[in-house]
C-alpha cells in the first residue's frame, strides 16, 4: 500500500533525476508538517446527531442520525460565512462553536484566522431555518486558528453502574458553574499568535428574549453590584487574550492584545487529570515549545487567563534504521499530554505539590530517503516523551511572578525533564491519524488510524507503554504499543486526494466503551464500531458477549447523562442481519439485569431500549413501547403545569390550551385501551377453555404491574384536568394568540368544549376506570420473574393466568363502542399531540412519530409557560429517545443499514 503522504507519479518513469528527486523530498516534508484538523465533524452528545462536513457542492456541515436512514441535510449557517474548518459541540451538548474561514476582504491581516462563532446547538434542530436563530457570538481571529478545548468538562463515569469516574481534566470550574451552563460555554482557542479564553459575561439589556423559542439566546437575572435590587441582564461571550511567546496575564479590565510578533505553524492542547491547567504545545521553526494554560477566577471573582511559556523540549536525534547508518529524517505529528508516570490516579504524588506536572508525547514519523531514486521511503512511527514538572526557584528581591494584584509570588517553575524514546514501530507501521482518550484507564490511551503492511486497521495505542518489549522495528510483526482489537477499515474508504484523515469518537468509545468512531476524510465518511480493549487484535466475540458489552455501555450513558444511540448501532452493526432479533433480546435481557442493580426506575430506560432495538429489526411491539413512554411524559407534562391548592389541583392558565391536546390524545388511548380489555373478557367468557398464553396488546397496560403504574397515574391527572378546565372561569392563553396579547375568555370556554366533547366521544368514564386500576393492583400479583419476563418482550404471556381475575371486575360501559369512538384516530403531533393537519412535519428516527416544524423568533419577548419548558425538552429528539429528522433516505456509509 502506498503512504497516503507520499505522492504517486501520474505517469510512469524509467528513473528520477536528482533535481525530482529532491522535489519528491520536499513534497513529502511538506506533507508531513501538515497538522490534521481533529474538528472536522464531531458527535453531539444528548442526541444520534453526527456533524460532519459535506462532500458535495455544500458550503456549511452537515448533520444526519448515525441511528437511522436519514440523508444528512446542511446546517443553516449564514450564507456570509466561509465554510467552517473546525466544528466542536460542548461536553453538555447545548453549544456548537464553528471556527469559519477568512472571505475576500480589503484587510487580510484583520481576518486572517476566519471567526470564531458560537451557536446554541439548537442550530441543529430539524426546525431551525435560516434568520429563526442569531449566534452567540461571532468574533474575529487576527491569525491562523490551530486547536480548541471546551474547559471544565464533566467527569466521565466508569465502572459498574458508573461507581467510579475518570479524574477531572483541566481546571476545576467555579462556584456555580453547574447552574450557570445557560449561559454559555467557556472554551480554549489557540492561534499562531495568541491564546483565547471565551467566557460567558453579562450584559445590561433592554430586550428580554424569547425563552419558548429553542432558538434564543439564554437570559439570567445576577443581583445588581452595590445595590439589592436585581438587574436583568443578557449575556454574551466574551474573550481573553494572551501572547504565546512570553508570559501574560489578561482580565476584563486588560482583556490582552490583539496580535503578536510571536509566530506558530502548528499547535495542539490537551488536558490532564489531576492536572488544573491547560497545556499547549507550539511548533515554531522547527522547534516545540509547551505553554501552561491557567484560568480560572481571581480573588473578586473576576475571570482571567495566564499563559507561562516552558523552556523548548530536548529533542532526539533518531536512531537509523536497520541495516543502515542514515540518520533518518523525523516529522512531528502528534503531540499529546498525559498523566505522569509515578503521579496518582487523580494526579498527585506524595508530599509534592497540587500539580505535579504532566507527560509530553510527541510522536514522530521517520523517513529514511537514502533508497534507490524509485523505492517508496521506509517509514516508521516513533514516540519521544519528555515529563514536565515543578521545581522550586529563589526569586530575587523585588520580584514575583507576573498575575493579579492581589497574588503572591509562587516560587516554583517548570522544567523539562530528558526527553526519551518510548516506543518505535516496526518498519512501514504508521499513524495516519489519532484522537487521544483521556478518560480511559490507564489515561494513556489514544485511538489511532493505524497503516502497516497488512492493512488499515483502527485500534487502540498506548502512548505510554511498559518498557518491556520496546523494539528497534526488527522485532514482533505487531508493535507493542498497540492494544486490543483490531478493526479492519477498508483504504478507499478512509483515503482522500488530500491524504488528510481525522477520527471522531462517540461517547462510547471515549469512555472505552461500545461505540461508533467517524473516520472523516474527503472522500465519503464513514462509522466504524469501536475497537475493544483487553482482547487480543482479532478476538472471537458471541453474541450474547457483544450483547453484554452494549448493555454496559447504554447503562454508563444514562448515568452520564448523555445520548446512548452509538452504542445500540454499533452492536448491530457488528453482527450478522439474520441475527438482529436475537441480538436484540440479549441486549434488552443484559440491560434489565444492570439497572436492575443500579436504578430504581429502570422501566422507562428499558422502554426507550426496546423502541431502539426493535426499530433496528422491524419488530412492531416499538408501537406499544413508544406509546408507554408518550403516556408517561404526558403525565409529566400534567405535572409540571400543575399545582396542588387548597386540596385541588390547578393548572397554569398559559398552558391550559396545550394541555387539551394531550388530553385529547390521552382519552383517545385509553379508549382503545379499554376497548381491548372488553374485548378480551368477553373472549374468555365465551371460550374459557381457550385462554390466551401470549401476544401483544393494550392489555399489558392493565395486566402488568410496572406498567398499570404508569397508566393509573395518567388518569388521576387526566382526571383532575377535566376538572379543573370544566369549572375554569378565567381566561387562558391560546397558542395563536401573540406573547403581547392578553388571555382569552372565549378561549377557556373552547377548551371547556373540547374537554367535555372527548370525554363523550371516547365514552371513557375516568373515575371508573381508576377505581377498577385500583382494584386490580390489589388483587394477586405476579411473580417479580413473570413480571419483568412481561415487560421485557411486552407480552402477556408469563402474567396470562392473571387475566380472567384481573378482568373480572372491569366496567362495561356501551359508551366504548360507539360510533364515534370506533372511529379512526386522527394523526397527531408525536411531541405536543396537537393534530398535524397539513403543515410541513419531521419524523422521529426510531418510532417513526411525527412533529410539526415550527419556525421561532428570537425577539418576541415574554415569559415562558411550564408547557413551554416542557415542549423545549423534545425539539430536538422524540420521547422515545430517537431523532427528529426532515427525510428518510440514505444512511450513512460504513454502517449496515437495517
Amino acid at each position: 500500500m502506498v503512504d497516503v503522504q507520499t505522492p504517486v507519479a501520474s505517469t510512469p518513469e524509467q528513473a528520477e533525476s536528482s533535481r525530482e528527486g529532491l522535489r519528491r523530498m520536499q513534497r513529502l516534508s511538506e506533507a508531513a508538517r501538515v497538522k490534521v484538523n481533529p474538528h472536522v465533524g464531531t458527535f453531539h452528545p444528548s442526541t444520534s446527531a453526527l456533524v460532519y462536513p459535506p462532500t458535495s457542492s455544500r458550503r456549511h456541515h452537515v448533520v444526519t442520525s448515525v441511528f437511522g436512514n436519514v440523508q444528512p441535510r446542511a446546517v443553516p449557517m449564514s450564507r456570509f460565512f466561509q465554510a467552517a474548518s473546525a466544528i466542536e459541540i460542548s461536553p453538555d451538548g447545548a453549544w456548537m462553536t464553528a471556527v469559519h474561514a477568512s472571505g475576500p476582504t480589503m484587510r487580510p491581516e484583520i481576518s486572517e484566522g476566519g471567526r470564531v462563532v458560537v451557536y446554541s446547538s439548537s442550530v441543529l434542530d430539524p426546525s431551525t431555518t435560516l434568520g429563526s436563530f442569531m449566534p452567540m457570538c461571532n468574533f474575529p481571529l487576527s491569525s491562523s486558528f490551530l486547536d480548541m478545548m471546551y474547559v471544565y468538562p464533566p467527569r466521565t463515569r466508569l465502572g459498574p453502574g458508573g461507581a467510579e469516574a475518570a479524574p477531572a481534566l483541566g481546571p476545576v470550574p467555579p462556584a456555580g458553574h453547574s447552574a450557570a451552563k445557560s449561559r454559555g460555554p467557556t472554551l480554549v482557542v489557540l492561534t499562531s499568535e495568541l491564546v483565547y479564553l471565551f467566557h460567558p459575561h453579562p450584559l445590561p439589556g433592554n430586550v428580554t428574549l424569547d425563552t419558548q423559542s429553542s432558538h434564543s439566546i439564554p437570559t439570567g437575572s445576577v443581583s445588581a453590584t452595590g445595590s439589592g435590587a436585581t438587574a436583568p441582564l443578557n449575556w454574551t461571550i466574551n474573550a481573553l487574550r494572551c501572547s504565546l511567546g512570553a508570559r501574560s496575564y489578561a482580565d476584563i479590565a486588560n482583556p490582552g492584545p490583539t496580535t503578536s510578533s510571536y509566530r506558530a505553524q502548528r499547535g495542539w492542547i490537551g488536558m490532564v487529570g489531576g492536572s488544573d491547567g491547560v497545556w499547549a504545545a507550539v511548533e515554531r521553526n522547527g522547534e516545540l515549545s509547551i505553554i501552561r494554560i491557567d484560568i480560572g477566577l481571581d480573588a473578586n471573582n473576576i475571570p482571567f487567563l495566564a499563559t507561562t511559556p516552558l523552556p523548548a523540549l530536548p529533542r532526539l536525534r533518531p536512531p537509523p534504521f536497520a541495516e543502515t547508518t542514515v540518520v533518518p529524517d523525523a516529522f512531528l505529528e502528534h503531540v499529546v499530554f498525559v498523566p505522569l508516570k509515578d503521579g496518582t490516579a487523580n494526579g498527585s504524588v506524595d508530599s509534592g505539590p497540587s500539580d505535579p506536572g504532566v507527560t509530553v508525547v510527541r510522536v514522530y514519523r521517520d523517513a529514511d530517503c537514502s533508497g534507490a531514486p524509485n523505492s517508496p521511503p521506509r517509514l516508521r512511527t516513533r514516540f519521544e516523551q519528555c515529563e514536565l514538572r515543578h521545581r522550586a526557584v529563589t526569586l530575587a528581591e523585588g520580584f514575583k511572578d507576573l498575575g493579579p494584584a492581589t497574588d503572591a509570588a509562587t516560587p516554583l517553575d517548570w522544567v523539562p525533564s530528558h526527553a526519551r524514546t518510548a516506543s518505535i514501530s516496526p518498519e512501514g507501521t504508521t499513524l495516519l491519524a489519532l484522537a487521544p482518550l483521556p478518560d480511559v484507564p490507564p489515561h494513556t490511551l489514544a485511538l489511532a488510524l493505524v497503516s502497516s503492511g497488512s492493512g488499515l486497521v483502527l485500534t487502540h495505542v498506548n502512548l505510554v507503554p511498559p518498557s518491556e518489549g520496546d523494539t528497534d522495528g526488527t522485532g514482533p510483526p505487531r508493535w507493542h504499543a498497540l492494544t486490543g482489537e483490531e478493526r479492519v477499515v477498508e483504504p478507499a474508504a478512509a483515503f482522500g486526494p488530500t491524504g488528510e484523515i481525522s477520527l471522531a469518537p462517540s461517547q462510547g468509545t471515549r469512555r472505552g466503551e461500545m461505540g461508533l468512531v467517524g473516520v472523516f476524510s474527503s472522500s465519503t465518511p464513514r462509522l466504524v464500531p469501536s475497537p475493544r480493549l483487553g482482547t487480543p487484535a482479532s478476538p472471537s466475540e458471541s453474541l450474547k458477549a457483544t450483547a453484554k458489552r452494549a448493555a454496559r455501555s447504554v447503562e454508563l450513558a444514562v448515568v452520564q447523562g448523555v445520548d446512548w444511540s452509538d452504542a445500540v448501532r454499533a452492536a448491530f452493526a457488528i453482527v450478522a442481519a439474520h441475527e438482529g432479533p436475537e441480538l436484540a433480546a440479549a441486549i434488552l435481557e443484559q440491560a434489565l439485569s444492570t439497572f436492575i442493580k443500579h436504578s430504581r426506575s429502570y422501566v422507562p430506560h428499558i422502554l426507550r431500549l426496546q423502541v431502539a432495538v426493535w426499530a433496528l429489526t422491524d419488530d412492531p411491539r416499538r408501537e406499544l413501547s413508544s406509546e408507554l413512554l408518550r403516556i408517561a411524559e404526558a403525565s409529566q407534562a400534567f405535572y409540571l403545569c400543575g399545582e396542588e391548592r387548597d386540596g385541588a389541583v390547578a393548572f397554569d392558565l398559559d398552558s391550559v390550551w396545550n394541555l387539551v391536546d394531550i388530553y385529547e390524545w390521552g382519552l383517545s388511548v385509553l379508549g382503545q385501551t379499554m376497548r381491548d380489555a372488553v374485548a378480551e373478557r368477553a373472549y374468555s367468557e365465551w371460550a374459557p377453555t381457550e385462554p390466551r398464553t401470549e401476544g401483544s396488546s393494550r392489555l399489558l397496560y392493565i395486566a402488568n404491574p410496572l406498567l398499570r403504574r404508569i397508566l393509573a397515574h395518567f388518569i388521576a391527572l387526566l382526571d383532575a384536568f377535566a376538572k379543573f378546565t370544566t369549572s375554569l372561569d378565567r381566561p387562558i392563553r391560546a397558542p395563536e394568540s401573540s406573547q403581547g396579547m392578553g388571555r382569552s375568555a372565549q378561549a377557556t370556554s373552547v377548551a371547556a368544549s373540547r374537554v367535555l366533547d372527548a370525554g363523550a366521544r371516547e365514552g371513557v368514564d375516568l373515575k371508573a376506570w381508576a377505581d377498577f386500576l385500583s382494584t386490580v393492583g390489589k388483587g394477586p400479583r405476579p411473580s417479580d420473574a413473570d413480571t419483568c419476563a412481561s415487560l421485557l418482550c411486552l407480552d402477556v404471556g408469563p402474567i396470562a393466568s392473571l387475566l380472567p381475575t384481573a378482568l373480572s371486575s372491569m366496567p362495561t360501559s356501551s359508551a366504548l363502542f360507539a360510533p364515534a369512538a370506533a372511529a379512526e384516530p386522527i394523526p397527531r403531533d408525536g411531541a405536543t399531540c396537537a393534530a398535524l393537519g397539513e403543515r410541513p412535519t419531521a419524523v422521529c428516527d426510531r418510532c417513526g412519530a411525527r412533529t410539526v416544524l415550527i419556525a421561532n423568533n428570537v425577539m418576541r419577548g415574554g415569559l415562558p409557560s411550564p408547557w413551554a419548558a416542557w415542549r423545549r425538552t423534545w425539539m430536538a429528539g422524540c420521547m422515545c429517545g430517537g431523532s427528529w429528522m426532515r427525510q428518510h433516505l440514505d444512511a450513512p456509509a460504513g454502517l449496515r443499514a437495517r
